[in-house]
């Protein structure tokens, strides 16, 4: 196994103030504060903890810290129990709530604060902000969660698999106080519950108990984190709820947006989406260059930092500044990809209708009216040679450009199913489902599915995709829930789906057996069939 890259404790950030929160078990957490300028105080503030060093460059705090303030807010920046310069045991999840709570109270009775609290933050620091406004606490006013959901826990985007890709992000981020950047897993360990380096035993411990108990009874754990219920169904604060197409934390952003309108709040929810992945890369057409890397360049970070904060800003303006009734901004805002930014009064907007396409055996997807679907198709799963992950890092898949995977769907282990080229440019806008039966020699077995754009040359761009467990009798039917997206599958080009028993790199091999996937040491070839008949692809097709 490769040696261990991590990232160490980056220098303090001489624009802050320096200080702890003492917790109620006595735990100190390492803060910096950023105020505004002399006169500005008392003030708002905006509360940002996260795991990930609060003056790193890998988020980029401090000058998001500074640009705030800039603009008249108190910033307070934590470094999460046991990360980095706080104290304390690391166990992502469990600790936030009171945490938050204690840094609250806290920050309301210092004299440059107004006691009034809003949060922003992406992904983990995205999480403490559920896990705070499941307290209730009076001084929180707005929440900012970006890239993230309350129910990220569960490691099981979509209702699907557990993703090595949340997994390697526990070791990562959970195994020792600073970051593992590279090495803290081997996903070609066999069995799989050995991926963890050797090195990294608390991290080893942690996997072990998420893999085989956690993952278990997800619902235990989403509980005991929040014993009151949803977070969101229960949100009674305004929130700004901002995700990308390609990210793969999506599909909690999404559900907790949809949950939060029934809240007491539900007037006051915006949403976002971009066509962005969870770096915030965007989508570009093919051969279109990156240009200016934020994450690389200080002088395109700092033409990246006011737009990424300009609406949380004026979002922060309205509500923690006593604004009267809603703020004046589309409730929910998209970027369809290839083609611009669009308002709409819902997610989906009122002129997404749903289009169902069947599967024929001749490879083809057919939409209703149009043509004969049905049949069965086949392929052989091979555990040791299992279908490769194409995409380096799906956190930031788009910095790199969205490769091309046409080589995956010309293998044997695969089956696909063609449209017909669009006579006119088409706009899915809304949520994909895949809707089929499946037969196999085991109880259980894995379905991947992805859904593509083939252009004129043959090119195959993902849009959306998830991997499932499902029972292979041949008789249940499932529903798959493959993602949510606004794309333009411009004219000439075609969909294309492709189904699969395995996508190694993203989830655990299934091993053919009935054997656990994590501690399989058996693995054999098995013949998957898939069955069309009641078969389809729900696709929501934009008619405005």
């Amino acid at each position: 196994m490769a040696g261990l890259e991590t990232v160490p404790q980056s220098e303090a950030d001489d624009r802050a103030l320096h200080t702890v929160v003492t917790t109620r078990d006595g735990i100190r957490l390492a803060t910096d504060v950023y105020l505004p300028g002399t006169g500005s105080t008392p003030a708002p503030t905006v509360l940002i903890r996260l795991p990930y060093d609060k003056t790193g460059r890998y988020t980029f705090i401090p000058q998001i810290g500074a640009h705030f303030a800039a603009h008249g807010f108190a910033v307070v920046t934590q470094d999460v129990r046991g990360k980095y310069l706080s104290e304390g045991e690391r166990n992502p999840f469990v600790n936030e709530v009171n945490d938050g709570v204690d840094t609250v109270d806290w920050i309301i009775a210092q004299d440059w604060s107004d006691g009034n609290v809003g949060t922003w933050g992406d992904s983990y620091y995205g999480f403490t902000q559920w896990a705070l406004a499941s307290s209730g606490h009076p001084a929180l006013k707005a929440i900012v969660p970006r890239v993230t959901g309350h129910r990220f826990m569960d490691m099981s985007p979509g209702g699907g698999l557990p993703t090595l890709t949340l997994l390697d992000w526990l070791i990562d981020a959970w195994s020792i106080s600073d970051l593992v950047l590279n090495g803290g897993t081997d996903h070609s360990s066999v069995p799989a519950i050995d991926m963890v380096h050797p090195e990294l035993t608390d991290g080893d411990a942690l996997f072990r108990r998420y893999v085989l108990t956690e993952l278990e009874q997800p619902e235990d754990l989403v509980r005991r984190v929040f014993p009151k219920g949803d977070p969101a169904a229960l949100l009674p604060v305004p929130a700004l709820h901002t995700g990308g197409w390609f990210d793969n934390l999506q599909f909690w952003q999404l559900d907790d947006w949809e949950s939060s309108l029934g809240s007491t709040a539900g007037a006051h929810q915006y949403l976002r989406m971009w066509s962005s992945d969870h770096e915030d890369y965007r989508w570009r057409p093919r051969a279109t260059p990156l240009g200016a890397d934020f994450g690389l360049s200080s002088d395109a970070l700092a033409e990246h930092i006011p737009a990424l904060l300009a609406e949380p800003i004026s979002f922060f303006n309205h509500y923690l500044r006593g604004g009267e009734g809603r703020w004046a901004a589309a409730q929910v805002s998209y970027e369809l990809c290839g083609v611009g930014d669009r308002d709409a009064a819902s997610w989906p907007p009122a002129s997404s209708r749903m289009r169902v396409f069947g599967l024929s055996s001749t490879g083809d997807l057919v939409a209703e009216g149009e043509g004969t679907s049905g049949g069965v198709v086949e392929w052989e799963h091979r555990p040791d040679a299992p279908l490769p992950f194409p995409i380096e890092s799906e956190w930031d898949q788009n910095r790199g450009g969205v490769p091309d995977e046409s080589a995956l769907c010309s293998r044997d282990d695969v089956a696909t199913f063609d449209s017909a080229a669009m006579d006119a440019d088409y706009d899915l806008v809304g949520r994909i489902e895949l809707t089929a039966r499946i037969e196999a020699p085991s109880t259980r077995t894995h379905l991947v599915a992805r859904l593509y754009d083939v252009d004129q040359s043959g090119d195959a761009r993902f849009i959306v995709g998830n991997g499932f467990d499902v029972l292979a009798d041949g008789q249940t039917e499932f529903q798959l829930r493959l993602g949510d997206t606004a794309y333009r599958v411009p004219a000439g080009h075609r969909l294309r789906l492709l189904v699969a028993t395995s996508l190694s790199g993203q989830y655990p091999v299934h091993p053919g057996t009935d054997e656990n996937p994590w501690t399989a040491t058996d693995h054999r070839a098995a013949r998957q069939r898939l069955l069309l008949d009641g078969a389809a692809l729900t696709l929501p097709e934009d008619c405005g």
